[in-house]
Order: structure tokens, then sequence, then C-alpha cells
């Protein structure tokens, strides 16, 4: 699919659209979960990397957030992935989304990643949406009848 711009001749092939921002997967995902979601499970996604306000210290010229000292005192830990889903008989399923084409898992999320499946936990790491209907629909945590448009 190319976008054509309105100011160049009649000839032109078009840009490419910008793929969708991590943000835009995240929350179509969760209005598919929270409109297919087996009774059974329950999801949460993890909000610990968004973007946070920064300052400068004046003292030292460098960066800081409130927030993320906030949560780095509560305890918070990087590398978490984004989407927990919880279900019966005590099933965790973990999902990291990644932006298409441009995401990459960090060295913190890859030793959280591994350290869940050495657990036992299934995890997925993936940057399609389909994907991730698809692997959710056949671990039975979203309904069957899901159809994306």
């Amino acid at each position: 699919m190319r976008q054509l711009s309105l100011f160049k001749g009649k000839r032109q092939r078009g840009i490419a659209p910008p793929p969708p921002l991590e943000f835009a997967t995240h929350a179509t995902l969760a209005d598919i979960c929270k409109r297919w979601i087996n009774p059974h499970w329950k999801f949460t996604h993890l909000p610990l990397g968004e973007a946070r306000e920064h300052r400068v210290d004046p003292r030292t010229g460098r960066r800081y957030s409130l927030s993320g000292q906030r949560l780095q005192r509560m305890g918070v830990m990087p590398g978490w992935p984004d989407f927990i889903f919880v279900g019966p008989n005590a099933q965790v399923f973990w999902l990291e989304l990644k932006r298409f084409k441009t995401g990459r898992v960090s060295e913190d999320q890859s030793e959280v990643l591994a350290h869940l499946v050495a657990c036992g936990f299934a995890v997925l790491v993936t940057s399609s949406l389909d994907d991730a209907v698809a692997t959710l629909k056949q671990a039975g945590i979203l309904r069957s009848n899901v159809e994306l448009q």
C-alpha cells in the first residue's frame, strides 16, 4: 500500500506509510481482548516502559524522570513483557509486542524472557497483531470466533 502526495505530478510511486506505533498495536490488542477474551481468563497490560516526562538537573545537567524514579523506588524492574494473561489451572501467558520492522528486544527483556521460559511459562514475542491474535486463540485465551477486519 502506498500513500500518494497531493502536491506532486501524476506519475508518482508514492511512499510506504510508516509502521504503526507500538502504542496503536497495544491499544488494538487490548480492545480485542476486552471484547473476545475467554471468560475464564484475565489480562492486563504492564505499562512499565511508557514515555515519561524528563527534567534536567541544573547542577549536573543530567536528565531524570520523577515518575521513573518513583517506579524504580516501588520495585519496578526493566524487561518485563507488555501483557500478562492468567487463566485456569495456574496457566500464565506472557506477550511482548514490538513495533513492526523497528522493534528490538533489549538485553533486559532478553534476560527476563529467558527466565520466564525457563520457569515453564508460555511466552510470545511478536511484531504482528495477527500473529498475537492467532496465538491467543490457539491457547484458548481468546474465543475462536474473533475476526479481524
